[in-house]
């Protein structure tokens, strides 16, 4: 991978959620962004230093953004963050800008319970999943759809690690990394354990093992979460019909989607693509 930086564009005058842009870049001269005069509003930003340090001014306190820090802000908003002519090391960092009603809800609900700036250890899950989403973004490997899918579940990471950070770090357990991204990879296809197991050349009794050992559930039951998380996104940001987010999410028929996704959900996925949420990672926390 090398540093740089992609914007999107939508035909969607308003999105439920989109990636608007995302990059990865070493600041070497000096620069500010005020969120109530920035030329671009209507979006929120989440920075995550990689090296070196910025700062950020929220409401007159000054932050220092140093390597594993992160800062979540609104635009517009009150705050200025920035790379003073002082600093001789350069600031480096990976950044993505998200618009949508969805994506403000869950930053201002973020903002409210953790604040603005956010320690992240650099081999977190979710620090992990951001690569991820820039390589996939870089090497072209999704469409639009699918990278804000990935968005999507990489919010939806960020909330849960909030509430409780990694008991392992990604890259301690590579056999369930593979195990995991497999999977993943194979959301909207009929995926057998025994397939998962052959992937990553262990037992499909040793990886049920590894699973409920790591992630406190078993493998069948990751993959039913994340098919519902991306049917939940589905059926906000289309218009396709039931039958069709379904298979597109791996179930093999609508009247057994309906059936899970009711015991999940509490309501239809007729009612839950009406309903306005208040919250709706509340409605996707998988901890049962």
């Amino acid at each position: 991978m090398y540093p740089t930086s992609y914007f999107f564009q939508s035909d969607s005058k308003t999105p439920m959620l989109m990636l608007d842009s995302i990059g990865w870049e070493s600041v070497k001269q000096p620069y500010a962004f005020n969120g109530l005069t920035r030329p671009d509003t209507n979006h929120v930003i989440f920075q995550y230093t990689l090296s070196g340090e910025g700062y950020i001014k929220i409401d007159g306190k000054i932050h220092t953004l140093s390597k594993e820090t992160a800062f979540l802000v609104e635009i517009p908003g009150s705050h200025i963050y920035y790379y003073p002519e002082k600093n001789s090391d350069p600031w480096e960092f990976i950044w993505l800008n998200v618009r949508g009603p969805l994506a403000t809800q869950i930053w201002r609900y973020t903002l409210q319970q953790d604040g603005s700036v956010i320690h992240i250890p650099h081999d977190s899950h979710p620090i992990s999943l951001l690569w991820n989403l820039y390589r996939s973004i870089q090497e072209q490997e999704n469409s639009q759809l699918e990278v804000n899918t990935q968005l999507f579940h990489w919010i939806l990471v960020m909330e849960r690690w909030l509430i409780s950070p990694d008991k392992i770090p990604p890259g301690k357990n590579e056999r369930l990394n593979n195990a995991i991204n497999f999977m993943k990879e194979r959301l909207a296809t009929n995926l057998s354990l025994d397939e998962v197991a052959e992937y990553v050349g262990i037992s499909k009794h040793h990886l049920c093992r590894t699973f409920v050992k790591h992630m406190n559930i078993t493998p069948i039951e990751y993959v039913k979460r994340r098919r519902l998380e991306r049917a939940a996104l589905f059926l906000k940001t289309t218009d396709w019909p039931i039958n069709r987010i379904a298979l597109e999410s791996g179930f093999n028929s609508a009247s057994y989607f309906g059936k899970v996704f009711r015991f999940y959900f509490r309501v239809s996925p007729q009612v839950y693509r009406q309903q306005e949420l208040k919250f709706p990672s509340k409605n996707l926390l998988f901890e049962r």
